[in-house]
């Protein structure tokens, strides 16, 4: 499903040449300051390999998520998302949507430090029983010192449906231009607990590392992949994420 999403989005780039070149996506584990501009669609497919034990074949399981972005101002954009995912038991399955939007409050370069905050809803498929919906925040702060970008999230999010706590957690990253069109990065998460259980050094809680190469194919084509090694205990070992994303 996600190989055939790829090569529909690669045959669109190749019947709409000409497109200018806007700013994508730079990071994976961490959400980007930049928003698309008004009128622009972007459609992304991210693909999660997961190994919760890497020496078990039995774990392993993939997420996929189908997403269009579209600039409502050139500040402001929001977003759709389709979520699938597949493993040895349950086979393919619809695992959720999601409702996006992003806005950030100036130009880079404007403010000392860029920002920009994002909200998002998220609805699991299933019964009220086993899933609930899902709503998550994220501050984004962002930097860029020449060649150098780093960036970071800071996010929290609850269950809708159920008398849960807020959950933090955040995701940083540095990046760095190798050539106008690649960059090369390094990109970490950490869960911290709830409002009763926060804490920077739980091993209970997942963190994740992550370095990635992050390239446009062309002006409107990028390609971000990288392998996430696991830090703690309860984290899955190993996976390996990537996002093919199209401008229009």
């Amino acid at each position: 499903m996600a190989r055939g999403a790829c090569v529909w989005m690669m045959a669109a780039v190749l019947l709409v040449p000409g497109v200018a070149e806007a700013h994508l996506k730079d990071y994976v584990l961490n959400e980007h300051y930049y928003t698309a501009k008004q009128g622009e669609v972007e459609l992304a497919v991210w693909t999660d390999v997961n190994f919760p034990e890497a020496g078990n074949d039995d774990t392993y399981n993939t997420k996929h998520q189908f997403e269009v972005e579209y600039g409502i101002t050139n500040r402001l954009q929001v977003a759709y998302y389709e979520v699938y995912a597949w493993d040895r038991t349950d086979d393919w399955q619809r695992d959720a949507f999601k409702l996006e939007t992003k806005y950030r409050f100036a130009d880079a370069g404007d403010w000392p430090l860029d920002l920009a905050v994002y909200v998002e809803y998220e609805n699991p498929n299933g019964t009220r029983e086993s899933h609930s919906d899902e709503i998550e925040s994220k501050v984004i702060v962002s930097k860029d010192l020449g060649p150098w970008n780093l960036v970071a999230n800071f996010i929290s999010h609850r269950a809708v449906n159920e008398h849960e706590s807020w959950q933090f957690e955040y995701t940083a990253g540095v990046s760095y231009g190798l050539t106008p069109r690649t960059r090369l990065g390094l990109e970490v998460k950490h869960e911290l607990g709830d409002s009763e259980d926060f804490d920077f050094r739980g091993e209970d809680h997942k963190a994740y590392l992550m370095p990635g190469i992050y390239t446009s194919l062309t002006p409107n084509l990028r390609l971000l992949a990288g392998p996430v090694f696991g830090l703690t205990r309860d984290s899955d070992e190993f996976q390996l994420k990537s996002i093919m994303e199209v401008e229009f």
